[in-house]
């Protein structure tokens, strides 16, 4: 089946986290697509928190650095629930990826929007867990 931008949105667009998405199959086009959606900052908050989920899912092992920097970028978003999660993404990226040869870690200035965030306000969970991650 082809990829169709219109049927992910659709099906990014629930009130919950998404378990599955079937666009995966179209990896390549779907991950072009969602990167570019969220940049251009054109998703609701649904739509948004379940593309975050999806390119996590998507990160390894071709995109882990651009999904990274993407999570950084929406640690700076105003919304305190997109905030978060995006904090809370990056952080289990990170730590998804200890098993492999060469681990992602977080640039100097990543990890300054990532605190940045912290002092911004996020989610009490997600709080606990940054901090939680930074002081290991």
């Amino acid at each position: 089946m082809p990829f169709s931008s219109d049927t992910l949105l659709g099906q990014l667009d629930q009130p919950g986290t998404i378990d599955w998405a079937p666009e995966l199959k179209n990896r390549k086009d779907a991950f072009a697509f969602l990167a570019e959606a969220i940049r251009s900052e054109r998703l609701n908050p649904n739509q948004l928190r379940n593309a975050l989920h999806m390119l996590f899912r998507m990160a390894f092992p071709e995109n882990a650095n651009e999904v990274l920097q993407i999570l950084v970028d929406l640690a700076a978003h105003q919304d305190v629930a997109i905030r978060s999660e995006a904090v809370q993404l990056a952080i289990g990226l990170l730590r998804t990826s200890t098993n492999l040869k060469t681990p992602l870690l977080f640039s100097d200035a990543q990890e300054q929007s990532v605190r940045e965030a912290m002092r911004r306000g996020l989610t009490t969970k997600v709080a606990d867990l940054a901090r939680e991650f930074f002081e290991t």
